[in-house]
């Protein structure tokens, strides 16, 4: 490690590392919370400290204490949720909580400035014989407080902020970046965060890691259809990497390549992005083939679910644009998790020529060619022969995007299901340029978002 790189991870580590204040409280808090549910009247059988404060890998100033309570498998679904409820309402008495559903449900809240979760699991004995989805986290934990050396916990640390930094870390959907428990085992994998930049760098269209070795490479890429498969330790038939999306494992690749040629501690602490000047805005919205598609973000659905959702919502979308002709430059999707849901798309242009030439099957084609002649029947132009081919000129049906879009939006509302339905269901329309620069005013999140979408850079560049 060259002196200067060296200093930069130093000064990094000191800032993002817990202070040992903030760990005596972790400590005082969550032993608090286990002894109570330890001593408490109940189905269960064993209770828990999970996740990075469980292992000493979290960031300063992340308050985030998930406790597991660990119940029998013999026992009910009903039970189990009826059981894990209570004890999570028991810990939470007198403090501010709400009820919160994963693949179940599950008590969470506020305990002394913590968000603080209690969350009911099955106790089996392997990872494989899980009776819920979060049956596996004990084992993650087992397994990386016996891999992981104390050194690198700090390697871990400077992994999950340096990735924080390019905006490619989170366990959400929404981000669909490099998670917690993903980092930690990078850190197994590679050795320090040196090491792990040095490989990612070099990772290829596709990559495979498997520390414990459950399967071979080409049987992975097979299985898991992911530009990164992360096979997880305690688990050979998951994928920990499932949620990393092609842009950011390679925004990931591309910033370590960055990194290791200029070290900086602007990729850790990158400096805010100052938002666009609002008369720079309005000239980008009212350019060609700008469009912004709003609808209403469905009550009582989980924005981690409905972000997959979304995601494919707007796939769609481009893809019935790019059948009509219309090229999608980019585009991107917002929300505010409460009340609203935009889409973004750059196109080429809006409008296309109202007349298309339509290049049929070869003359020497005889059957082809009489399907092509009685389909177009009455074109604009033809049909007239050019290289050896029939060619005729139409009049297309859907020339404006936007006009096309609009009706889209009414058919997807009938054939989409679950909470996206919902959502075209709540005033799915194209927003007009003058309610897209009012939004940009007022809201601040929009107005980051925006500014960032249309700068179109790698902040880390």
């Amino acid at each position: 490690m060259a002196p200067r790189e060296k200093q930069i991870l130093e000064k990094v580590l000191e800032k993002i590392t817990p202070s040992e204040n903030e760990i005596e409280a972790e400590k005082k808090i969550s032993g608090e919370i286990l002894g109570r549910l330890k001593g408490a009247k109940g189905k269960h059988v064993d209770v828990q400290l999970c996740g990075s404060v469980a292992r000493n890998t979290h960031l300063r100033g992340d308050r985030d204490i998930d406790i597991f309570v660990m119940f029998p498998p013999h026992i009910s679904m009903d039970e189990f949720e009826k059981e894990g409820l209570r004890l999570g309402m028991f810990v939470f008495r007198g403090h501010k909580w709400e009820k919160a559903y994963s693949q179940h449900p599950y008590i969470r809240g506020v305990i002394r400035g913590f968000d603080v979760e209690i969350i009911p699991s099955y106790k089996v004995e392997k990872a494989e014989q899980l009776q819920s989805a979060v049956d596996r986290s004990p084992f993650h934990n087992s397994y990386l407080l016996a891999h992981l050396s104390r050194q690198q916990r700090g390697e871990v640390r400077l992994l999950k902020q340096f990735l924080k930094g390019i905006k490619a870390y989170g366990a959400e959907l929404k981000v669909g970046s490099v998670p917690g428990y993903v980092t930690e085992l990078l850190i197994v994998r590679y050795g320090s965060f040196v090491g792990a930049m040095e490989a990612i760098a070099k990772w290829k269209e596709r990559e495979v890691i498997d520390i414990e070795g459950h399967s071979k490479e080409e049987e992975a890429l097979k299985k898991f259809d992911t530009p990164l498969v992360i096979i997880d330790p305690v688990d050979r038939n998951r994928n920990v990497a499932a949620a990393l999306s092609l842009n950011q494992y390679s925004r990931i690749i591309a910033a370590a390549r960055a990194f290791l040629k200029k070290p900086s501690d602007n990729f850790f602490f990158p400096k805010k992005t100052n938002p666009l000047e609002f008369a720079k805005v309005k000239k980008l919205v009212e350019k060609e083939g700008l469009i912004v598609v709003a609808m209403g973000f469905p009550k009582n659905e989980l924005p981690d679910v409905l972000w997959g959702q979304i995601r494919r919502l707007c796939k769609k979308i481009i893809a019935a644009l790019q059948q009509k002709d219309f090229k999608v430059l980019r585009s991107s999707e917002w929300s505010d998790e409460n009340s609203e849901i935009i889409f973004v798309f750059d196109l080429e242009a809006n409008e296309l020529e109202r007349i298309q030439k339509r290049i049929g099957p070869s003359v020497t084609n005889e059957r082809h060619s009489e399907e092509f002649l009685k389909t177009h029947r009455k074109p604009i132009s033809g049909p007239r022969i050019e290289e050896g081919r029939w060619i005729v000129d139409i009049e297309r049906k859907h020339f404006l995007a936007t006009k096309y879009i609009a009706e889209l939006l009414k058919q997807l509302k009938k054939s989409e299901k679950s909470g996206i339905k919902k959502a075209l269901n709540k005033k799915a329309r194209i927003m007009e340029n003058k309610e897209v620069l009012q939004k940009y005013k007022k809201n601040a999140e929009f107005r980051e978002f925006f500014s960032t979408y249309l700068k179109g850079k790698e902040e880390f560049e």
